[in-house]
């Protein structure tokens, strides 16, 4: 299979599970740094940071992905949204990015976040929909943290 027939996959690790979003929906990957809380929502739900002297919103693994709560702070931050887009950026903290891996086509998305699981590099990665993973960032924020 050539490289064309592949899609270019960002392996990250949150709470120990591997996941990964196509590339094309990564606009960068910035290091975590601490943001300021949204008044209507727990501080460890949602927030905003400066990127580039802009408010970015952001919103926790553990209220887009169900992760359990490590006490450790993120060391990456995926930034998700459509290219040249001003609006519908959203903050992801992840643990760490682990790299790039080219992979064929998966089947047909499945509901849910979660399109298709696969084995790269010796592990079980979950591979995400973005745009799934934005509408579930937007309810967290909508419903107080509730979703």
């Amino acid at each position: 299979m050539s490289i064309t027939e592949e899609r270019r996959l960002v392996l990250f690790d949150v709470g120990g599970s591997a996941y990964a979003l196509p590339i094309s929906d990564v606009l960068e990957v910035a290091e975590w740094n601490a943001g300021a809380a949204i008044p209507t929502l727990a501080a460890r739900t949602a927030g905003v940071v400066n990127l580039h002297g802009d408010a970015l919103p952001v919103v926790s693994r553990e209220a887009l992905l169900g992760a359990e709560p490590t006490g450790a702070a993120p060391e990456n931050l995926l930034v998700l949204g459509a290219p040249g887009a001003e609006s519908g950026r959203l903050g992801v903290p992840v643990d760490r990015v682990l790299g790039l891996a080219d992979v064929p086509p998966g089947p047909a998305a499945a509901e849910g976040i979660v399109v298709e699981r696969r084995p790269v590099r010796g592990r079980i990665v979950a591979v995400l929909d973005a745009a799934r993973l934005l509408e579930r960032a937007s309810r967290v924020i909508e419903e107080g943290g509730r979703a």
